[in-house]
This record gives structure tokens, sequence and C-alpha cells, in this order.
């Protein structure tokens, strides 16, 4: 069993370690699942587990070969009497089944055949057996589903007996969810599986799921209703379509977005598949979409999902959803709607992005003519005097032109670049968001003159902040989209043109810095050899603001993806994050930010100079006397302390570091001794402190290390826990007050859970005097009851 333990390790850690050696490991895995001793149980699963995992992580061949010799032991544990072996050895069948035939398209080796036949006869005797345990019954169904969408065709005879038992699954409450998941797998086949004759029972009983209170449920239902919407959409019966918009457009709100995301989904695939079904989409599921534009919460799927749905609608040709009246409807959403009374609720800046995106969606698929009709009106609304029609024109026009070609346009240009000099913030910041938009467009016609505008603008910070947020839009657009439109890439000129203009803006005042560095970081990305080799340049800079632009550039080169930017990344990463020792503490900060973001997004990039780089970082979590001023204010002095941003920076990386790479610090003593100052530290400092400790004791490794510390920290927590506010402390003082002391005690809880931590005198006095006794006794049991239902729900999940 200890075996079996270490390979699933190496699997997880190596993925194709074990290819060359299968041959090997076969006859102990079939040794394992064919034991009959009375405690083979554990040995069994760990086998199946380990087989499991290995199959998962190669590719179909190297297992293929074995496959005929595993199924024997395999199907042997499916008829095990002890559930957890059964449940083990069923998902190790639906792994199974990929390795079979990985491409369903492509007929089954005929040597498998036997293979397919055999797992068929023992998942079903799993899945037509009633006195069985939840867990078995579960997977059963879903390998069953697995099977027949990949092998159907060669179980054509078999296959309406198995809807028959599935959808007796799906009508019992027990059983339904995952009968719900298996459907949709079903529907996802590449197969003919004749599913048309359980399609009307089945969209019933999914549709009457969407009632449910269960949200795992009705997420699924929603999911496997697109799935058999989008494979049988024309041949459904009315009756139910009507029903199944009527159900899903209630879940459209941004109650729940996740859900709201799914129904919309399920709309816009039913109007591709029956476009007559567009008058009751618009009188159903339209109106609640409008509702949910104007959300300040709307974001992700869920607009995407949204703004799929107007061209959806739109491209029916029905009467009931012309172009004109849907982006009619928009536009008075995003202007505000007026009640009873006459006042307007006022849209939030948000919801007028959603509604930008979604006029832009809608208009450019319409053609050239709706196009520059829509901008006319975009033109005319800007001339309003009602604000919100202003800002909403300007995104709109933004939007528009990120998506098509405005230079034919007449006025666009000159009519946001007037906007920027409005006397109200939010229509300038539109106003520049929408000059970004319209550049990118064609970047041939624009892009000079808002380079050139940047130039004219040096000594007008709020102008060039507006004019670099322009540019930035720019480079951003271009970066997300250049894999998917060659023709929106810079050319060699452009690009050195954009790097001379940033480079030279990089000693503004500190708003348009912080644009300066991440424009720079984009566009990294987009020529990564040119822009890192001019950085690099700005390292030795006499100037503090370009080394701080110069280093806060790393931070948006780091992406969650692989990219070309990485290899040349890691070569010189260590040289822009040691000005972490830079005299300047606004260049030493931009550093630890830098570091948090490679740590958080690819810590591989920076392991290896982790040693070089943890020092610097741990002197930036030290109190520097030298940077605490005291200023006279008169009656009374107030006290500065300049390096308080910088030490929030160092803990939050710590903290970073302590997640991604938590072997690194977790027996370090400077790691230690940096926490227990935290824990001393402006509660601002503390609070990211008390979290690391939590994970720090939770961890394996780190428990043993914070228990060898503990007598030490037991004062820093005691004065965080005594400490009296003042008799006039506002109620935002007794808030953050408040919130301390619970994280805090979420950090003692942490310690009093240690296995040991009872030894420490110290402790169990300080656990006895101050926590255990007078007001913090009742928030301290708060806590450990908000740590146990925190336990309890991820265990459910």
């Amino acid at each position: 069993m200890g075996m079996s333990t270490v390979l699933r390790s190496l699997v997880g850690l190596l993925p194709g370690s074990v290819a060359d050696h299968v041959g090997m490991l076969v006859p102990g895995i079939l040794l394992a699942c064919k034991d009959k001793s009375a405690s083979s149980s554990s040995l069994k699963i760990e086998a199946l587990t380990f087989l499991r995992a290995a199959m998962e992580s190669n590719a179909p061949p190297v297992f293929q070969q074995h496959v005929a010799q595993l199924s024997s032991g395999v199907f042997a544990a499916v008829g095990e009497r002890y559930y957890k072996v059964a449940a083990e050895a069923l998902r190790v069948c639906e792994q199974m089944v990929s390795v079979i035939r990985p491409n369903p398209a492509a007929p089954t080796a005929p040597e498998l055949a036997p293979v397919v036949a055999g797992m068929f006869s023992c998942i079903n005797g799993r899945l037509a057996a009633q006195d069985q345990d939840q867990e078995v019954k579960e997977c059963a169904i879903l390998c069953m589903a697995h099977l027949v969408a990949t092998c159907g065709d060669l179980l054509s005879a078999e296959v309406p007996g198995v809807l028959k038992l599935l959808l007796e699954r799906l009508r019992n409450e027990i059983t339904r969810l995952p009968a719900v998941k298996g459907f949709a797998i079903l529907a996802q086949s590449q197969l003919e599986l004749g599913l048309d004759g359980a399609l009307e029972p089945v969209i019933a009983e999914l549709t009457s799921f969407l009632r449910k209170a269960n949200r795992l449920l009705r997420q699924a239902a929603l999911a496997a209703l697109e799935a058999l919407v989008a494979k049988y959409g024309p041949s459904l019966d009315p009756a139910g379509t009507s029903a199944l918009l009527a159900e899903s457009s209630s879940l459209i709100s941004d109650a729940d977005l996740s859900i709201a995301a799914l129904s919309l989904k399920l709309a816009v695939t039913l109007l591709r598949q029956q476009p007559a079904v567009a008058q009751q989409v618009v009188e159903r599921v339209l109106p609640a979409g409008l509702v949910l534009v104007r959300s300040p919460l709307l974001q992700g799927a869920a607009l995407a999902e949204l703004q799929a749905l107007f061209p959806a609608l739109a491209g029916t040709g029905s009467p009931a959803a012309m172009t004109e009246a849907l982006l009619s409807a928009l536009l008075d959403e995003g202007r505000g709607r007026r009640d009873g009374g006459g006042s307007t609720d006022g849209s939030a800046r948000q919801a007028q992005h959603s509604v930008a995106q979604c006029c832009a969606v809608l208009v450019v698929p319409a053609g050239q003519a709706q196009v520059d009709a829509t901008v006319k009106q975009l033109l005319q609304m800007l001339k309003s005097a009602d604000q919100a029609s202003q800002r909403l024109a300007l995104l709109c026009l933004g939007e528009i032109g990120r998506r098509t070609d405005l230079s034919s346009a007449p006025n666009v240009e000159s009519a946001v670049n007037a906007s920027l000099s409005s006397e109200n913030e939010d229509i300038r910041a539109a106003a520049s968001l929408a000059l970004g938009g319209v550049a990118c467009g064609n970047l041939g016609r624009f892009l000079p003159a808002l380079l050139q505008s940047i130039e004219g603008a040096s000594g007008q910070s709020k102008q060039q902040y507006l004019l670099l947020q322009a540019l930035n839009e720019v480079v951003t657009t271009v970066s997300a989209r250049k894999a998917a439109d060659t023709r929106a890439g810079f050319t060699e000129a452009q690009v050195q043109q954009v790097l001379d203009l940033l480079v030279s803006c990089s000693r503004a005042e500190e708003e348009c810095r912080n644009v300066v560095a991440e424009c720079l970081g984009r566009l990294a990305l987009l020529h990564p050899s040119e822009v890192l080799a001019r950085l690099r340049t700005g390292l030795s800079s006499d100037s503090e603001h370009t080394r701080c632009v110069v280093v806060g550039a790393v931070k948006y080169m780091v992406v969650d993806k692989p990219h070309p930017v990485d290899d040349l990344l890691k070569d010189c990463l260590l040289d822009f994050l040691m000005l972490m020792k830079d005299p300047d503490r606004h260049v030493r900060k931009a550093a630890v930010v830098a570091l948090s973001a490679v740590v958080h997004h690819k810590p591989g990039l920076v392991a290896a100079g982790l040693e070089q780089l943890l020092p610097l970082l741990y002197d930036q979590t030290a109190i520097k006397p030298e940077m605490i001023r005291t200023v006279d204010l008169g009656p009374f002095k107030h006290r500065i302390d300049d390096g308080l941003e910088l030490r929030k920076a160092a803990f939050e990386c710590l903290d970073i570091l302590l997640t991604a790479l938590p072997h690194v610090l977790q027996q370090q003593p400077d790691f230690l001794a940096a926490l227990e100052s935290g824990l001393k530290d402006h509660q601002d400092v503390k609070a990211p402190a008390h979290l690391m400790l939590v994970k720090l004791a939770a961890s394996p490794g780190g428990g043993p290390a914070v228990l060898s510390q503990l007598d030490k920290l037991v004062e820093p927590l005691e004065k965080t826990l005594t400490a009296k506010l003042k008799s006039d402390a506002v109620k935002q003082e007794v808030d953050r007050h408040e919130e301390l002391l619970r994280s805090c005690l979420r950090a003692v809880d942490a310690l009093n859970r240690l296995p040991g931590s009872e030894a420490s005198a110290p402790f169990t006095g300080f656990l006895k005097r101050t926590v255990m006794s007078g007001p913090l006794r009742e928030k301290f049991l708060a806590a450990q009851a908000e740590r146990q239902e925190a336990e309890g729900e991820a265990m459910e999940l």
C-alpha cells in the first residue's frame, strides 16, 4: 500500500514518470485488486486511485495495450461489497473509457470491443441495483453515461435500456443530480445515440428542477438543458420550449450571476437552434436581461452571455427583435429610467460600461450602415445637457470603435477630444476610454495623433493622465486580441514611437507614472525583447521616478498563461527585483509589489533567486525610526510613518509567498522574526500577520516552527486584545478595532489547536486570563464557531 501511495504522489508531481514502466506495474495492480484477504480494502483503494491518476496523466496509448489485462481486476473491484472500493473502481472504469477510445469519431480497436462489453455488464449491474451506497450509485450513473457517450455505437442494443434506467434515476430525489450530469454527458457525445424518444420527458424533468432550491441542481440542470438544446434544438416540442423559457428567464438576476449566465446561454442557444422563439425570448428573457444590464455587479460569464443575447436576437430577423428597437432599449437603460414621480435613478458607472459593450456587439455585426447611423445618434447624445447621456455616448463610441474602424465617421475624434476638457470628472474619464477605444479600430489613422497629444500635454498632469489612460486602453486591447486578429498589432515603427514616448513620460507626476508602468508592462507582452532591453537600461537611471516605473512594469508582464516573455524575464528578473535595496522607498515598494505579482502568477520564475531576495524583503518588514517624522500642527503634534505602506506591501508579499511556496518560508527563523515584528506593528500590518500565523499553524511543516516560538507570540497577541480605544473614537475606528480583535482571535484559535500548545505555560495562562474571561470569551467562541462552519462547508463541497 505504501508503494501505491508513493507512486500516486510521483504521478501527481511528474505526470509522465511511469509511462515507460507500465508493463512492470500492471501485475502488482492486478494482485492488489484481486486480493481476497480481510484487510485488503485499503490496498485496493490505493492501487485503484494510483491507476486512475496514472491513466489520467498519461496519453491513452500508454495504457491502451494493457487495458484488456487490467480490466479483469478492475471489473472484479466494481463488484466488491465495500462501497469505497466499488466507487473507486467505477471511477477507474470512467477513465478507462477515455483510454479505450480517446476519439469517439475514430473506430475502436477490435481487440478492445470485448472490454467494452464486459465494462457495460459490470457497470449496468451497479446501475440497476437499488440497495447500495449513495456514492456507488452516483459513480455508476456517471460512468455509464461516459461509456455510452463514448462507445454507444458498440452498445446500440443496450442504449434504450440505459436511457430508461437513467430517466428513473432522474426522477429519484437521491440520484437526480448525478443523473442530470449524466444526460449532459450524453448530449455532448459526438455519436448519434438516439435520444430523441427520451427528449420530451427528460427536458420536462430538467425544467422542473429549475424551481428547486438546490443551487447545484439548478446549475447542473441548466447546463444539461443547454447541451440538449444545442444538439436537438430543431426537434424540440414548442410547448416544452415555452415552459423552459418561462422557468429559465426567472433565474436571470444579479442575485446569482453564475445561474444567470447559464440561463442566458440557454436562451442564446435556443435562439440559434429555433429562431421562431424570438418573440418568446423578447417577452420573457429580454426584460430580465435589461434589468441585469443595469446591475453594477454584472461581470464575467454573465456579462459575456448577455452580450451574446442581443446579436442572437437581432440575427433571427424577427420583427420583435429589430436592431434599432434593441439598441433603443439598451440606451434607455444606460441613461436611467424615470419612475412615476419623474425622478431619475442614475445608472451606476459599471452599468453604463455593460450597456456600452452590449450596444457595440449589437451594432457592429449589423453592418456599416447601422454603425454609421448609431454613431450619428451617439454624437447627438454627446451634445445633450444630461451628463449620464454624455457619458454613455462616449462609452458606446469607445466600444464600437474598439470593434470596427470609425475613421470614416465625421467629427468622432474631435468630439471625443473636446470631452476631455469637460468639467465633469466622470465624463473626462469616459472620454479617455473612448479615445483609446476609437484608436484601436484604426491604429494607423488615430495613434499618431494620440501620441502627439500626449507629448504636447507635458507639464499638464491631469490632461496627460487622461491621454496616457487612452494609450493604455490601446496597448491593453491590442495585447489581448493580437493572437486572434493579425491586423491589430503594432508595426515596428509604432512600437518604437510608443516606447520612446513612455520612457520620456517616466518622470511625470505619480498618477501618470503608474499608467506609464502599466503601458510598458502590457507592451512587453507584445514585443518582449525590445521592451525588456529598454527597461533594463532604466535600472541604473539617476531618477528614482524612472527606476520606480521600470520595476513597476514587471507587475504587468506576468500573466497566468505561459507567454514568450517568461523566458526572457527569467534571465533578468533578479536585476529588477534587487531594487528592493534602492535608497528610495517608493522604488523599494514597487519592487516588493512586483515580487508579489510574480510569486502569485508564476512562482517558478523567481524561485531560484529567493535566497538573495528574501533578506531584502525581510528588511522591508522592520519599523525604521528614520522613516517616522513628527509634524507640528500647533495645538498638537502628529506622527507620520512614511514606511507603513512599504511594510504593508512587504507583509502582503510574504503572505503570497507562504501560499505559493510554503516550504521556502516555514522553517526560516528570519520569517518567524518578521512575523513576530508584524504582530507588534500598526493595525494595518497586524491583520495580514494574523492571517499568516493562521496559515502557518495549519500547515504540516509550519506547525512545529510556530510551536517552538509560541512563548514569544503571547505578548504581542495579548497587547492587541487588551488595547483600549480612546473615549472619543468615531464609528470607523470602533469597527476597525473590532475587526482587528476578530482577526487576532482567529490566530489565537489556530495556535490553540496546535498539538502541544498546552505545554506552553505563557500561552495557557494568556488563554485563561485574557481570552476565556471577560467580553473576549464570547468573541473567541464566535471565532471558533465561524471556523467550524467554514470547515463543514468545505467538507460538503
